[in-house]
């Protein structure tokens, strides 16, 4: 049964109050309400975390706080794209939290842009800025994720297609990497379901898409765009190669793409990235240099866990699952 509470946000010069306007055991809206009021409101629906059993504390968006509008986040305990037995009494709390603003607008990066596109309706939104957004994962849909699709058996439920209870007259940008097969699959449906969406292709920024913008500071000014009304693809474009050649991440994308031609080089790329780059990319770069030298790929991964004690949990299945294939 969903209840309401509130809460209060982390301390800080610009912290709002948390007021929880719905959650059950799987699905979780919480309002951030702008201190004059607001008639505007931005609804970010939450992405996938590498453990999800149960909710995560969650804060106002920094540049909702900036514009001075209302914001909503939306939450789910499992990683079930915001699927289950209750989908419709959080359908529901999404209708009455946003039926009387002026202006609704959505983010949403991977799961949260299937969530985004799905209630769209539910949340009388306008716009939406999704990142690498997944059509739907069922294998009879999108046989070209495979990766995906024992996440799709843990769900234990029909996937409805976004646009079954989506408004296909939403407006905004879907963002995507190119180079990942499964992800232009995923944006070429979702363009033909929701054809006034615009495709911004980032190429080599990884999953989520925008990940080179992101090192570089540039997601809130995306997020100003969308609420501004002001989207603007070119700009978006312009961001990413402006940040590229500064972004450990587009390195190790590239490095990962030239891997089969030009494998000498990108080992040294790899070696790099495995040894100096935050923590989740070091392992990207571990696990991309086990396919081409075993050996480098399992001294970088020794050193990654000694300065990593506390690893995530899903590191280990991962690193196993790698170490198998090679």
């Amino acid at each position: 049964m969903a209840r309401s509470a509130t809460d209060t946000a982390p301390p800080g010069p610009t912290a709002r109050q948390a007021r929880r306007l719905h959650e059950d055991g799987n699905h979780r809206v919480t309002l951030f309400a702008a201190p004059g009021g607001s008639d505007r409101a931005v609804v970010c629906f939450e992405a996938g975390r590498d453990v999800m059993n149960g909710y995560e504390p969650t804060t106002c968006p920094r540049f909702a706080e900036r514009l001075g509008i209302d914001a909503l986040t939306v939450q789910t305990a499992r990683r079930d794209w915001f699927l289950s037995d209750t989908s419709d009494a959080l359908a529901a709390a999404l209708d009455a939290a946003t039926v009387g603003y002026a202006d609704v607008c959505a983010t949403g990066f991977s799961m949260g842009g299937y969530g985004a596109l799905l209630y769209s309706r539910a949340a009388h939104l306008r716009r939406v800025l999704a990142v690498s957004p997944q059509y739907s994962i069922d294998p009879a849909i999108a046989p070209y994720d495979p990766g995906r699709h024992e996440k799709f058996a843990r769900i234990g439920r029909d996937m409805p297609l976004p646009e079954a209870r989506g408004d296909t007259a939403l407006r905004g940008v879907v963002i995507y990497d190119p180079t990942i097969p499964a992800d232009r699959a995923h944006v070429q449906r979702i363009r033909a379901a929701f054809p006034h969406l615009k495709a911004v292709a980032l190429p080599h920024g990884g999953h989520p898409a925008t990940g080179v913008v992101a090192e570089a500071g540039g997601i809130g000014t995306i997020s100003t765009m969308l609420v501004q009304r002001r989207l603007d693809a070119g700009r978006i474009r312009r961001m990413h190669r402006a940040a590229r050649h500064a972004s450990p991440r587009y390195r190790l994308s590239l490095a990962s793409a030239a891997a089969a031609h030009h494998a000498p080089r990108a080992v040294v790329i790899l070696q790099e990235l495995a040894r100096d780059a935050v923590p989740k990319l070091r392992l990207e770069a571990c696990l991309a240099l086990l396919t081409l030298d075993p050996d480098a790929g399992t001294a970088a991964l020794s050193r990654l866990l000694d300065d990593v004690p506390d690893a995530p949990p899903s590191w280990a299945k991962r690193i196993a699952r790698a170490v198998a294939r090679n």
